[in-house]
């Protein structure tokens, strides 16, 4: 069931928090409020489909095992059986999204090389596939590394289903959620923790249905337009980009909201995963704010791991200068970007997507070492390299964000076909007139005022809420980001009347249709 829908609003929420406060209260043991919980994730995922549960219950069955082997393989120095039982256990997580994630993919592309039809039927892909696997690879991988410890099947059960963070993220680690569940506290009813868990819901709430869903409305029809053979002008291509970076910003946004404010209800704090990516002035920046978790998770599982290999290949070839720098960090950075575009689906878009990012991140990092080697060789001069001019900072700005549109339309697209076509538009090259913009819906014009004012000028939730420590890793992220707008929630009266009208507002708008968040097919 959707977070933005009424039976997980009036009907699944509450009675999960009515079943698993009371089961700690009733019989006073804090495994029982656990159980519960760990039911009321699966059911939640059963929902969606009934058929797939079996494959996360296998999985976590599977990996709970397969931790525990590796685990006292540590504890016992073994460490080619560790290493051993850590292979065999990402083998077969890998294999588990690679099949039902890109078999149909790689199946079709070799029949459309070879030229005879494939013979693979279509395989449904399992929800939350590509989450719920990334988030036991880290498990098994920090078990490795003896940063994760046994825990028994109950606990280990709900850490790999708690259904805030189960569907679309964030991909949380051991550390960060375990000993919380494990905590004297959990299961104890903080009325503290209901209020800021359901203003942050709120808020995440409001950006899906009002800001989210209406910009879809518009933007859908422009994309289906495309992949239907028809063409658009300037001012309909740069609506459609725009409209749905908007769209795919407060999606995200908004569900990463109702996730943390929804586990905040239960006394866990979920780790950030979205923290005003926009307002970013580099696309390094901007990816260690957009699904944050990811981001985290392939530079210490997939990036740092080949970048140390490349160091060392560099250092053995006695590589230097910008030949050390291209296979230490080049390679690397490229590589890891095309698989988190790959991670995202499998289309030739989404690689394609990958590769766009990869030359932005590699571009990024060059300019940073250009810097870099500036600022050393003044410093020998006995001058400093200043900080950069506001119109500097304004660009840094500006191409950041032109970048990321121009990205989001191959995401978005059905083809490469249809997003070069709309790049066609936006460049211009089939004229355009004010025309389009003048009359758009007021809705959309509404949603485009609102979302961009909120982007760039209003604090995000987490800033909102940050008198009370809104997220497992807030301290992290308490200074960076601020907008030039300041705001703190409390619980006086203009703050309970804003949270009142954003949850209102944001339930009277999910009449209009329930809309599945985008990074729930990934």
């Amino acid at each position: 069931m959707l977070f933005s829908s009424f039976v997980f609003i009036f009907v699944f929420l509450p009675v999960s928090l009515a079943l698993t406060y009371g089961a700690a209260k009733v019989f006073k043991g804090k495994w029982v409020a656990r159980l519960a919980l760990t039911v009321l994730s699966l059911a939640f995922y059963a929902w969606w489909r009934p058929a797939q549960t079996p494959i996360l219950v296998g999985s976590i069955l599977f990996n709970f095992v397969v931790g525990d082997f590796i685990q006292k393989a540590v504890a016992q120095e073994k460490q080619r059986t560790a290493t051993l039982w850590l292979v065999l256990g990402l083998g077969a997580d890998l294999g588990l999204l690679g099949w039902f994630k890109y078999a149909n993919f790689v199946a079709d592309n070799v029949a459309m090389i070879t030229g005879n039809p494939s013979t693979l039927d279509t395989i449904a892909l399992p929800l939350a596939i590509s989450f719920f696997t990334f988030q036991k690879v880290a498990y098994l991988v920090d078990s490795y590394r003896g940063e994760a410890r046994k825990m028994s099947l109950l606990d280990f059960s709900l850490f790999a289903s708690f259904f805030p963070q189960l569907l679309a993220g964030p991909i949380v680690h051991y550390k960060e959620i375990v000993p919380q569940l494990q905590s004297r506290r959990f299961g104890r009813l903080i009325w503290r923790n209901i209020m800021i868990g359901l203003v942050i819901f709120a808020i995440g709430l409001f950006k899906k249905t009002v800001i989210a869903d209406t910009l879809a409305a518009h933007a859908n029809p422009l994309f289906s337009s495309v992949s239907q053979g028809g063409q658009l002008d300037a001012g309909q291509a740069w609506l459609a980009a725009i409209s749905f970076t908007l769209q795919v910003y407060f999606d995200f946004s908004g569900y990463s909201d109702m996730a943390i404010g929804a586990a905040r209800m239960f006394g866990v704090r979920l780790p950030l995963n979205f923290h005003s990516p926009l307002r970013s002035a580099s696309i390094i920046d901007y990816w260690r704010r957009w699904h944050m978790t990811l981001q985290k998770f392939i530079v210490s599982y997939l990036f740092q791991p080949m970048a140390v290999a490349f160091n060392r290949a560099a250092a053995e070839r006695d590589l230097r200068g910008w030949s050390a720098f291209a296979l230490g960090v080049g390679v690397p950075t490229f590589i890891t970007f095309i698989a988190v575009g790959i991670w995202h689906g499998a289309g030739w878009t989404f690689v394609v997507f990958g590769v766009m990012h990869s030359i932005y991140l590699c571009t990024n990092e060059v300019w940073r070492e250009q810097r870099r080697l500036l600022r050393r060789r003044l410093r020998k001069e006995g001058r400093e390299l200043g900080d950069p001019k506001m119109w500097e900072r304004g660009a840094y700005h500006v191409v950041t964000l032109l970048a990321v549109i121009y990205a989001n339309v191959m995401f978005r697209a059905s083809s490469v076909t249809d997003a070069t076509s709309i790049w066609a538009g936006m460049t211009g090259l089939r004229g355009g007139t004010v025309e389009t913009l003048a009359t758009l819906p007021l809705d959309l014009i509404l949603a485009l005022i609102c979302g961009t004012l909120l982007v760039f000028l209003a604090p995000n939730t987490q800033q909102i809420m940050s008198r009370f420590n809104p997220a497992y890793n807030w301290s992290e992220w308490r200074d960076v980001g601020r907008a030039p707008l300041s705001w703190r929630w409390t619980p006086n009266l203009p703050g309970l009347l804003f949270a009142g009208a954003a949850l209102i507002t944001g339930i009277l708008m999910i009449q209009r249709g329930e809309a599945v968040f985008l990074y729930f097919n990934f």
